[in-house]
């Protein structure tokens, strides 16, 4: 059965964080070193930070995922903590990384990010 226009939206969007998580694997020790120098947090946390990151963008997204192409298979509450820790991430991602300043596109990116987010999660949780 082709997918409808919805869920190749959805794994259309998630493809970013999944790739993302998986450079963040690949290169762990560099990312958190700049996690480091960006939070000022002892290297212990900055490493929980990392793995929970990877974790959210890796299989939040699969579960996210999946969980659209198979007409809401997933609990509700799991559903609800993957979106908002998306939303959590997304906003302390923006501040430490992309704060807005005098370039505005990255800064927006994730503002979009966000908004199409925002539209899933309203169009998944009845």
């Amino acid at each position: 059965m082709p997918l409808s226009g919805k869920q190749l939206s959805v794994c259309l969007f998630f493809v970013m964080f999944v790739y993302s998580g998986v450079l963040k694997i690949l290169n762990f020790d560099k990312k958190v070193d700049v996690l480091g120098k960006k939070t000022m947090l002892p290297k212990s946390i900055n490493i929980m930070g990392m793995i929970g990151v990877i974790l959210l963008e890796i299989f939040g997204s699969i579960i996210i995922v999946v969980d659209r192409l198979n007409e809401n298979i997933v609990p509700d509450l799991l559903i609800k903590l993957i979106y908002g820790l998306y939303f959590a991430f997304l906003v302390v991602v923006t501040l430490l990384y992309h704060p807005p300043s005098s370039h505005m596109i990255p800064f927006l990116s994730n503002v979009t990010t966000f908004g199409g987010l925002l539209y899933i999660f309203y169009d998944t949780v009845h």
